[in-house]
């Protein structure tokens, strides 16, 4: 009878322990699982997710600044910054203009009106910031480069390239339009300028 009761308590003992080893290997496991599967969902499994390029651009246009392509409509004119390039100025006869770089902006303004007005693009004005030494270039459209027309129709677009001297190019400027028929806020970032070994 002793020797049943002892190797009753060691079976016992041993169950006990081989249980309790295999509940231990069972709950690593099942944390593993759970650990994985956390590893697996990404981001972009995440309907709501946002990257982290649309966030910065949220963050951006909640500033009210823009980019190449992106446009702003108000009650009269639907603005769109199309792109920017930059020229190096060629000196003429004696001319000692300090600004020997051009950068133009080519911006394309829509006539949106319900009414029917017919918009005076005169009354534009274009403006180029310099962030760094928050220097104003004012615009000119030059004649040779843009229609010759002030005026624009309801529902008719024009394209506009305006012509900024500057003394040196920089890596960003902030474009903006003045308009007091239809008040402009938002401004657009203009970059990607060739430098031309300044």
């Amino acid at each position: 009878m002793k020797k049943v009761v002892i190797a009753t308590i060691g079976a016992l003992a041993l169950s006990s322990i081989l249980t309790a080893c295999s509940w231990e290997t069972e709950s690593k496991s099942v944390d593993e699982e759970v650990v994985n599967e956390k590893q697996k969902h990404t981001p972009e499994d995440d309907p709501n997710a946002v990257s982290k390029e649309e966030e910065a651009k949220i963050k951006r246009m909640e500033k009210g600044i823009l980019v190449y392509g992106e446009g702003t409509k108000g009650g009269l004119y639907l603005t769109t910054v199309n792109t920017a390039y930059s020229e190096k100025n060629i000196p003429k006869d004696g001319n000692t203009n300090p600004n020997l770089y051009t950068v133009v902006v080519s911006v394309k303004i829509d006539n949106v009106s319900d009414s029917g007005k017919i918009a005076n693009l005169s009354e534009l004005r274009f403006n180029l910031n310099d962030p760094k030494t928050d220097k104003n270039f004012d615009g000119r459209l030059l004649p040779d480069r843009n229609p010759m027309t002030s005026s624009l129709e309801p529902n008719k677009s024009l394209t506009l390239d305006v012509s900024f001297e500057v003394p040196t190019i920089e890596d960003k400027y902030m474009f903006s339009i003045e308009s007091e028929a239809d008040p402009i806020i938002d401004k657009w970032e203009v970059t990607n300028l060739n430098k031309f070994d300044q």
